[in-house]
């Protein structure tokens, strides 16, 4: 290997404030002597993080039912959930902290003061995705989810439509698919809920990746922005290789690359970042 090379590590790579927030929230739970702590839901999708939570007795649970100890604490994950199953969690009788992240709660309030005027709700994002099913929750019952501009243009027209986004999602792929849906309507509101670290992001990666022969994604191979982030790079360089750990850095890839970008989805935490980093420094710099 060649030491003529050059590593970017992404500033905006790895957690975003909501899931910083939600990680910080819990583990202080946890060192208070609030045990066991519940996660409704996966806290994030990193398995090794979700591993690293278990051994501080920070479980997730996919059911109510598995919060089997009376004193515990159930943690609303960043996501966030509809407002039906947030009765629920709170009718359980336990201590409750919400950690949803305030950007997904203005999507929620966005949501629910449209549908009260009567407006239909168009989600642009991934349906099976904890945050858009939470979204859903507030449409009062007028609401779907369409993946991009492809599915938008199967849809019927409205009368009164308001257009949002997962907070994840691409810009270009939001905006493609509300301009087609604003074209078939007769009143459309159009409703950019993207979150602001996703779009640093996605400026960062547009800036970075084109000029990199090799990109490194890091991120959970369940985590939908870290997916997400990986197609945004494969349109703009060659070579794109979606890794979780350092262990899946391969040498081949690394072979002819001189210009090495790194950057990470929203749930992955910088010291695995950091150690894939070390790992392509490691590689490179062999003889």
């Amino acid at each position: 290997m060649s030491n003529n090379y050059k590593i970017t590590i992404a500033s905006s790579a790895g957690f975003c404030p909501g899931v910083k927030n939600a990680i910080e929230r819990v583990l202080q739970l946890s060192e208070k002597g609030k045990k066991p702590v519940y996660t409704v839901g996966p806290l994030i999708h990193n398995k090794q993080v979700t591993q690293m939570l278990e051994k501080k007795d920070i479980f997730t649970i996919n059911n109510l039912n598995e919060a089997t100890d009376k004193n515990g604490v159930l943690v609303i994950r960043a996501h966030g959930i509809t407002p039906e199953f947030q009765k629920q969690v709170f009718d359980m009788g336990l201590e409750v902290v919400d950690c949803t992240c305030p950007l997904v709660k203005r999507a929620h309030t966005i949501i629910d003061e449209f549908a009260k005027k009567g407006y239909y709700t168009v989600i642009i994002g991934d349906a099976e995705h904890a945050e858009v099913v939470g979204l859903l929750g507030y449409t009062q019952g007028r609401g779907i989810v369409v993946a991009d501009a492809e599915e938008a243009k199967k849809l019927p027209s409205y009368d009164k439509v308001n257009v949002v986004a997962q907070t994840t999602q691409k810009e270009q792929t939001f905006f493609e698919a509300a301009e087609i849906i604003k074209q078939k309507s007769k009143i459309c509101q159009v409703s950019n809920t993207i979150c602001n670290p996703t779009k640093q992001r996605q400026k960062e990666t547009l800036e970075l990746a084109k000029n990199a022969d090799l990109v490194i994604v890091v991120g959970g191979k369940h985590s939908a922005n870290t997916a997400r982030l990986a197609k945004l790079c494969g349109e703009l360089c060659k070579k794109v290789s979606h890794v979780e750990t350092a262990e899946e850095v391969q040498k081949e890839i690394l072979e002819d690359a001189k210009n090495i970008l790194i950057t990470a989805g929203a749930s992955t935490p910088d010291w695995i970042i950091q150690e894939v980093a070390k790992k392509v420094e490691i590689i490179k710099g062999e003889k």
